[in-house]
């Protein structure tokens, strides 16, 4: 196997999804002849944060809990880290939910085994902190796992803003301290949309600020598509959950617990756990395509061929011993061609970025951080993007991006439109900022926002902002 198709020991077997945080591959430890599931996370350039992620990943693999996916291995590079997991096949709740609709005794199942998970997580002060229906796993045997506790930290630990905006909680957005309770938070959000078939606060994809933090989602409806009536002790505990303030939740995931295991043993004995056959029809398909050909160890990495070599044949330590001559310095001249080939190839080019004059609604610079106006927005995005991605060269209508010197050389004459445009905006209204930016190409976007304060320090401002840059140009396509 090439070399490229391993991380550290692992050989990697193909692509399992790509996602805003990192690609997860599946893949194979020959040492312990068991697949294994490998996600890949960009490493912040600055070196503290760095650090902090490494750190955040060896917390989460020191979890071990049936209900939790097991981190078997941290491998790290020099821009990357690798998360090395248990493989669970079957699907994830985000398939399951789009392609069935649940039971009433199938949702209080996988709500309990996401509250056992998150009793194991609490034990160690971590908190999920994106807990939304694809870190969701559903195994072969209908139990629940955990994943991807990407974005972990220490329990009552001020986070980043890095969490899906499907599992946001309002303290979340405000930049307080998170705790088991935001996660309980996100798990009535969760528990919402399986009952509702909707997100309380998300519509069309964006996120409704002003509904997370000031208002009640609409009442769950009075019975599931199948006909079953929805307990109101139900809909009290989703209520619950998803309260505004902290206090006025659960304050530990055991009486969530108490409260599901009560509602499940109202249910009728022929309905207790149905959820295997009813996720069946989701679950990942596995061939023998993904599992590695059972080669003896010695025959894998020493055999030799001890057949004599013939009048005219060369052998360099053994390579290539039936090749002649001519064909030894043909096929030198061909990996020269390869080689030059590849160096052309991955040489770095400019990736040219045309940026319109911004869009701008917010009321005077009062929402903006103190001592701040736009054009520092617009230097810190600047700055961001560079850091991001040092290939950009920005032209364009907005301050800071457009360019101070004009260039008229031949080449600049020749050199077409830019392909990309970066489309920039900012609009605050009653209380939170949502800074919009956009990657247009011909056939490809890509949209990311962010939630900002008004008034918060520039300094909270950057740490949103930065973690959003990273997103926008983190593994998607270049145009050479």
């Amino acid at each position: 196997m090439a070399i490229e198709d391993r991380i550290g020991p692992y050989r990697m077997l193909r692509l399992i999804r790509r996602g805003g945080q990192g690609s997860i591959f599946l893949g194979f430890d020959d040492r312990l002849q068991r697949r294994i599931a490998a996600k890949l996370y960009t490493l912040p350039a600055d070196r503290e944060q760095s650090k902090r992620a490494l750190r955040e990943a060896q917390l989460v693999a020191s979890l071990d809990s049936p209900r939790v996916v097991q981190v078997y291995d941290v491998i790290v590079s020099s821009g990357h880290l690798a998360m090395v997991m248990e493989y669970v096949p079957g699907c994830d709740l985000e398939e399951l939910l789009n392609r069935c609709e649940l039971c009433l005794a199938s949702m209080l199942a996988i709500a309990t085994d996401i509250t056992a998970a998150l009793a194991v997580a609490r034990q160690s002060r971590i908190v999920h902190g994106d807990l939304k229906p694809s870190n969701v796993l559903v195994a072969p045997d209908g139990r629940i796992k955990l994943t991807d506790f990407g974005i972990a930290g220490n329990h009552g630990a001020l986070h980043d803003r890095r969490g899906s905006f499907a599992c946001l909680s309002p303290e979340h957005v405000l930049g307080q301290p998170l705790d088991v309770r935001s996660d309980l938070f996100a798990l009535g959000c969760l528990m919402y949309r399986m009952l509702s078939g909707r997100h309380p606060f998300l519509h069309e994809g964006r996120l409704d600020g002003q509904a997370l933090l000031h208002r009640m989602p609409a009442p769950l409806p009075a019975g599931l598509p199948d006909g079953t009536p929805l307990p109101v002790e139900l809909a009290q505990m989703v209520d619950g959950l998803l309260a505004k303030d902290p206090a006025e939740r659960p304050q530990n995931t055991h009486s969530v617990r108490q409260q599901l295991s009560a509602i499940a043993s109202a249910i009728p004995r022929t309905l207790k756990f149905p959820l295997v056959e009813e996720a069946r029809v989701a679950f990942r398909e596995e061939t023998a395509d993904e599992l590695p050909l059972q080669i003896p160890p010695g025959l894998r990495s020493h055999g030799r061929s001890r057949m004599p070599l013939r009048p005219g044949q060369w052998a360099l330590f053994g390579f290539g011993r039936h090749w002649r001559r001519s064909q030894w310095l043909g096929a030198a001249a061909g990996l020269a061609l390869v080689v030059a080939l590849s160096l052309t190839w991955f040489w770095p080019r400019a990736n040219y970025v045309f940026v319109p004059s911004p869009q701008w609604r917010y009321d005077g610079n009062s929402d903006l951080p103190a001592g701040t106006d736009t054009l520092w927005l617009l230097q810190q995005l600047h700055q961001l993007s560079l850091q991001a991605d040092p290939s950009l060269r920005f032209s364009g209508e907005a301050p800071v991006f457009r360019s101070t010197k004009v260039d008229r050389s031949l080449a600049a004459l020749r050199r077409p439109p830019p392909p990309e445009h970066l489309l920039i905006s900012l609009n605050c209204q009653a209380g939170i900022c949502v800074l919009g930016l956009e990657r247009q190409r011909e056939n490809w976007q890509r949209y990311r926002q962010a939630l900002l304060l008004p008034g918060a320090p520039a300094s909270h401002w950057r740490e949103v902002m930065d973690v959003t840059v990273q997103q926008l140009y983190g593994s998607s396509p270049r145009l050479l």
